[in-house]
């Protein structure tokens, strides 16, 4: 069975991190001639910056436990230089990573670099890297999108994310309800 991987947060449910997602949107810039796919070099150097985060990028053999991480209470975010070149690179990796550190950032989670649950046992709507997950792909996949997109595979190129992450969120949101219809490829 599985169990929570981050440590234990504030609740949060699946409907707050929608809005929150919804209006973080607003503010985070899209790729040229896309109103949808994130500029997730963008959000790294400058939007994060501009709200006061200080980027750092490590050598792999200084981090080479974790892709990333943050640290809200000294305004900094750290990459493995390896994952930066992804971001680059446009990699769904070195993207999902960016928005999932500013995910940490977003939700107030003091201790990004802690993995794995503590003693202390706790449900996933509880647990910071579940909650990091949930608002990374309400953010990078709005149900706008997944409502809009014929396939599985249409979603994860319209939102720069893997086929595994995108059919995730379509499992989910079919799951709640929300889609209006289900996407070729789509085994629910």
């Amino acid at each position: 069975m599985r169990s929570p991987t981050g440590y234990k947060v504030a609740p949060q449910s699946y409907a707050k991190l929608e809005a929150i997602a919804d209006e973080l949107r607003g503010v985070l810039p899209t790729t040229p001639g896309s109103s949808i796919r994130l500029d997730c070099v963008r959000i790294l150097e400058e939007l994060l910056p501009h709200a006061g985060y200080k980027l750092k990028v490590e050598e792999v053999d200084k981090v080479h436990d974790c892709a990333a991480f943050a640290v809200p209470q000294k305004q900094l975010i750290v990459f493995r230089a390896d994952i930066y070149d992804l971001v680059h690179e446009d990699h769904v990796f070195g993207r999902s990573t960016v928005v999932h550190e500013m995910s940490h950032i977003v939700l107030n989670h003091a201790l990004t670099l802690q993995r794995g649950a503590g003693a202390e046992s706790h449900r996933f709507f509880e647990d910071s890297e579940w909650q990091a997950k949930a608002l990374t792909a309400a953010i990078m996949m709005p149900i706008e999108a997944c409502n809009s997109i014929a396939s599985v595979a249409d979603l994860a190129e319209a939102c720069g994310t893997s086929v595994e992450s995108a059919s995730y969120r379509l499992a989910r949101l079919a799951k709640d309800g929300i889609l209006r219809r289900l996407p070729h490829g789509l085994g629910v």
